[in-house]
């Protein structure tokens, strides 16, 4: 089973070659690809809502499911006017805008002339309005870090760990800050347990330099060994409403395969706090748990949050 989101982004790959090469067969995209000829099939069938704005028939992606059901081979056709050069639209270049926005709250001040000189090049009609929310804390903690990270600084973080509930004051060595999901992190070698940690930098209250120089490191580790970390982790089984089945597409998974009306989700969990959290959100939402020993964790964390009301 593939996600939304793979497909897309096989279908940014396929549909260039199947046109490429009219009349391939089925099976040959599905071994160029990697994947099953059920799967081409189903790629192409969501091919054929996709084109250009507007949606009439001239406007989308053609293909002849009739010769690919009977003699399995594949004929696609691009509007004409697919192949014309892009232009930003509005709501596109108000996105380029944010984004643009976000990166020049997060660079060393030296980098700020450039953001700025590309944001000029990005001539909105009027000014959009737009409430920019991006957790990434205290912007003198920012600055310290990014300068930081820029002279090659060690520093001791003064990080309020909610996750774990205590206050810790990391040593470390700075590397990159970067954003996911509207939330500003710090990548960083932890000096004490000589391992690269990462931080949120909205739970970074204070910024101390140290008077040390950054130490060379073992690479920090990228996303191919993120991935080594989850082939080699604990396997959690959850059964949950069809309401909850976004996580199988949110999260990467083992397995996902309906049972009734439920979904069941088998996940690979490196940090158990981060599972105990998911539960706690998704709540009556999940009916069994395997191994238990996590939904017992997940109960224990909701009674002691429910006894501090009292």
């Amino acid at each position: 089973m593939t996600t939304s989101i793979d497909q897309v982004a096989r279908l940014l790959s396929e549909i260039p070659y199947i046109e490429a090469h009219p009349g391939i067969r089925v099976t040959e995209v599905a071994r160029v690809f990697g994947i099953s000829p059920a799967q081409v099939r189903k790629d192409v069938s969501v091919a054929i809502f996709c084109g250009l704005p507007g949606g009439y028939p001239s406007d989308l992606i053609d293909v002849d499911l009739d010769v690919l059901d009977d003699e399995g081979v594949l004929y696609l056709t691009n509007p004409t006017t697919l192949d014309r050069p892009l232009r930003l639209t509005i709501p596109e270049m108000a996105s380029l805008h944010l984004a643009l926005t976000v990166l020049r709250s997060l660079v060393p001040d030296d980098v700020v002339a450039s953001i700025d000189a590309l944001m000029a090049k990005v001539s909105l009609p009027s000014q959009p309005d737009i409430d920019l929310r991006l957790a990434a804390g205290d912007e003198a903690v920012r600055r310290m870090i990014t300068g930081a990270i820029a002279a090659g600084d060690q520093v001791q973080l003064t990080y309020e760990g909610r996750s774990r509930g205590h206050t810790t004051h990391p040593v470390v060595d700075p590397a990159s800050v970067y954003v996911a999901d509207s939330v500003a992190y710090l990548a960083a070698y932890d000096i004490a347990v000589s391992a690269w940690r990462t931080y949120r930098l909205d739970r970074v209250a204070r910024v101390e330099v140290t008077g040390q120089p950054s130490a060379p490191h073992p690479r920090q580790p990228g996303p191919q060994e993120w991935a080594q970390s989850l082939a080699t982790s604990a396997t959690v089984t959850l059964t949950v409403d069809q309401s909850a089945a976004w996580i199988g597409e949110y999260y990467p998974t083992r397995a996902v395969r309906p049972c009734g009306d439920e979904v069941v989700v088998e996940l690979p969990v490196v940090d158990p706090v981060w599972l105990v959290r998911l539960l706690l959100s998704l709540g009556g939402q999940v009916s069994r748990v395997e191994p238990g020993e996590y939904a017992r964790a997940a109960r224990d964390v909701a009674a002691d949050t429910l006894a501090l009301y009292s």
